[in-house]
Order: C-alpha cells, then sequence, then structure tokens
C-alpha cells in the first residue's frame, strides 16, 4: 500500500510538474508574442515618424528653392527689366512659373546621353525623397481688403468687381442660381465690408455688431481689421460653403490693388465687366498668349482697344477709368511645396510679399485721386507721381533689393 501511495504521488508531482511547464511555456509565448507585437508597432511608429521627417524636408526643400528662384527673377527684372521689350518681359516669367520636381522629370525628346546624365546625377544624390514645388501668381486676384482702402476710388470698384462675380454665376449657372435666389449678394459685401472698415456701422442698417450676436464670441465680431486669411470670410453672415468655394479661387488678401491683365485667371477677367463674356474672355486670353497676336498686353490703352474692338466687349470709357490695371512683372507669390517619402506626403504653402511695391501701388491711387479732386489732370507725371487712375506703373527698378529672402507673409504645413 504505501508503494502504491508513494507511485500515485509521484505521478501526481509529475503531472503538476507538467502542467506548470505547460503553464510556463505558454506564459512565455505570450511574452514573445507581446513583445514582437510592441517591437513591431514601436518599428512602425518610428518608421512613419522617419518618413514624416523626410518628406517635411523634402517640401521645405523644394520651398528653399521656390525662394531662391523668386529672388532671382527679382534681380534679373531689377537689372535687365529695362532693357526687354514690352512683348517680351514674359520670357523672364519662365525662371518663376515653371514646376520644379526631384527627381526631375526627363522629356521624351531628350537624347539618350542627356537622359544618363541626369540619371548618374539622381543616383549620386543624397536625396532619397520626392518632392513638386510650383509657384503662382497671388497678385492678379481682387484683394477684398481692398474694401477697406484709403482710397474711396479702390473701396467702390471692388465692391463692384465681387458683386459680378455674383452675377456671372448667376447668369452662366441655372442650378446655382435656383439654389441661392433668395440670397442678397449684395449684403454678404456688405458685410465683408464691415468686417475691414474702421466704424461700428453697418453697411445694411444699424450696428454692425448685431449681426454677430448667435456667434460664440460675438464681442470682437466684427474685428474692424482686415482679412488675415482667405478662410476668415467663412465668418461673414449670410456666408456659406458653396459661395466660399466660389470665391476662394477669385480673391486674395495678398494683392496688388490692381488687376493685371497679363496674369489674371478668366474668372476674375470676366468681373470687370459684364460685357465681358466667355467669347470675350476667350479671346483676351488668347491675345496675351500668342504673340503673333500681339502677346502680352502693353498698357491700359492696348487692353481695352484689344477688348472693345478686337474681341467685342463693350466696356464703357467710365468703367474703365475706374478699373485698376497693371501691367508690369509680378512680385506677389503663392508658394506650393509637396514633399513625399515612404508613402507620407507634408505640404508646405507660403506666400510672399514686396511690400515696398504694394505701398507704392496704394500711394499712386490716393495721389491720383487727389490730383483728381483738385481738378488737375490724374495722368500728369509731375511732382508728386500722378499716373493713370489704375496704377499702371509702380515701377522700383532702380530701388536695391532687400537682403535676404523674399518676405514670407503666410505660412502653413499640412
Amino acid at each position: 500500500m504505501k508503494f502504491t501511495r508513494d507511485l500515485l504521488s509521484s505521478r501526481n508531482q509529475k503531472g503538476v510538474a507538467v502542467l506548470i511547464a505547460l503553464f510556463t511555456l505558454g506564459f512565455i509565448f505570450f511574452l514573445v508574442k507581446e513583445l514582437l507585437y510592441e517591437s513591431n508597432v514601436e518599428f512602425i511608429v518610428h518608421a512613419q515618424a522617419v518618413n514624416r521627417l523626410k518628406a517635411h524636408y523634402a517640401a521645405k526643400s523644394g520651398l528653399d528653392i521656390s525662394l531662391l528662384r523668386i529672388k532671382v527673377y527679382a534681380k534679373l527684372q531689377q537689372t535687365f527689366g529695362a532693357q526687354i521689350p514690352a512683348d517680351k518681359k514674359q520670357l523672364l516669367d519662365m525662371v518663376w512659373s515653371m514646376p520644379f520636381a526631384w527627381p526631375p522629370v526627363i522629356p521624351e525628346e531628350a537624347n539618350s546621353v542627356d537622359k544618363e546624365l541626369v540619371a548618374d546625377k539622381i543616383k549620386e544624390s543624397t536625396m532619397d525623397a520626392t518632392y513638386r514645388a510650383d509657384i503662382m501668381d497671388e497678385g492678379s486676384k481682387i484683394d477684398i481688403n481692398d474694401l477697406g482702402s484709403p482710397s474711396k476710388g479702390l473701396q467702390k470698384i471692388t465692391e463692384q468687381l465681387l458683386l459680378q462675380i455674383f452675377e456671372n454665376r448667376l447668369a452662366n449657372d441655372e442650378e446655382w442660381a435656383n439654389e441661392n435666389e433668395n440670397l442678397d449678394f449684395k449684403k454678404v459685401i456688405s458685410h465683408m465690408k464691415d468686417w475691414v472698415d474702421d466704424d461700428t456701422l453697418s453697411s445694411v442698417s444699424g450696428d454692425e455688431r448685431e449681426y454677430y450676436n448667435d456667434y460664440p464670441e460675438k464681442e470682437n465680431l466684427p474685428p474692424n481689421r482686415g482679412f488675415r486669411t482667405i478662410e476668415e470670410i467663412r465668418l461673414i453672415p449670410g456666408m456659406n460653403d458653396e459661395i466660399y468655394q466660389m470665391l476662394k479661387s477669385r480673391i486674395t488678401v495678398y494683392g496688388v490693388h490692381a488687376i493685371n491683365p497679363n496674369y489674371a485667371s478668366r474668372e476674375v477677367l470676366m468681373a470687370l465687366d459684364s460685357s465681358i463674356n466667355d467669347e470675350v474672355v476667350a479671346e483676351i486670353l488668347s491675345r496675351r498668349q500668342d504673340e503673333e497676336k500681339g502677346g502680352p498686353y502693353k498698357d491700359e490703352k492696348d487692353f481695352w482697344e484689344y477688348v472693345n474692338v478686337t474681341a467685342k466687349g463693350n466696356v464703357s470709357e467710365e468703367r474703365q477709368k475706374e478699373i485698376p490695371l497693371i501691367f508690369e512683372s509680378v512680385y506677389n507669390f503663392r508658394i506650393r511645396s509637396v514633399g513625399e517619402y515612404g508613402g507620407i506626403s507634408h505640404e508646405i504653402e507660403t506666400v510672399v510679399l514686396d511690400f515696398s511695391k504694394n505701398a507704392a501701388a496704394v500711394a499712386k491711387r490716393l495721389n491720383s485721386e487727389a490730383k483728381e479732386a483738385a481738378g488737375l489732370d490724374p495722368n500728369d507725371s509731375g511732382p508728386g507721381g500722378g499716373g493713370s487712375g489704375g496704377g499702371n506703373s509702380t515701377n522700383t527698378t532702380n530701388d536695391p533689393l532687400p537682403k535676404g529672402p523674399p518676405r514670407i507673409v503666410y505660412y502653413m504645413e499640412r
């Protein structure tokens, strides 16, 4: 009996040992699995962080090269601008207007030697990420901050240009017109003006602050200052997403206080006058892109004659005098640089501004209006400047270029 009890005890101990061993092995297996999972997650997280960092610096590289291109363009304009014929001035635009990417896109027509040379340089480079940088003209849009300009004429024409955008959409998009038939567009524009003016009296009626009673921070609205970003117009009473989407490609807060017909989009050109329809604007765009037709417009006379005679528009002389036009080179830019690495994208968007030329444009406009109010010829180029009411030129070719990179006034990463 004792032998039997010892045998059973030994067997029980062995069974317990097996169970303990199995449990230990299972526990070790679980720990190893968890450690492997955690390590894998950690690796992926850190790898993604590295990818994001590389994408960020790739986008930064595109931005830095774009700023350099703008600086080179400004230097070339200052050095050679006066020597280049008016119809050839846009040749220098290729310095900034051509998209730039890394690795560079090799044209199909390039010969095998050039292709091999580019391929070798790509292999030698330490840049393993990619980027694409685009530079766009920001000035040739309607500047909504001109609704609060010290120039009354500029205030008035800005209101009219914005209203014409709405009227064009109503006339050309029946579905959109039906959806927004009850919206008073003049009120929306008036609220935009109340945002930037100095007083609290509404352009619609009463106190402008009453229209913001339902807003969480109503005591700070409207701020009576210029719009800082385009997105701020979403806060305007009566504004909706459809109107915002329509306006955002046509307006800016970094304008040149005039419209440049050689760079303005078709939508902005159509806002100049109700007689500039699809056919007329197609002719306007065709002329500035075709040297055989005359190429870029040289001045106001050249532009308006082409609009009314060749393009068959019907813009009155009074309207022509009201619209501020400018024909010199571009000097306000928007840069968009996108870097990519390991499936991660990073975008940097900036706006660079030439404050001296912007200030000169406003000063010229005010000087012209003062001369006109005094009964003098606004086109007189005597003491104080003058020039056309549109501010045909803000030439600062002889002024030294500011040191350092172009002035960035807007910076956004996403």
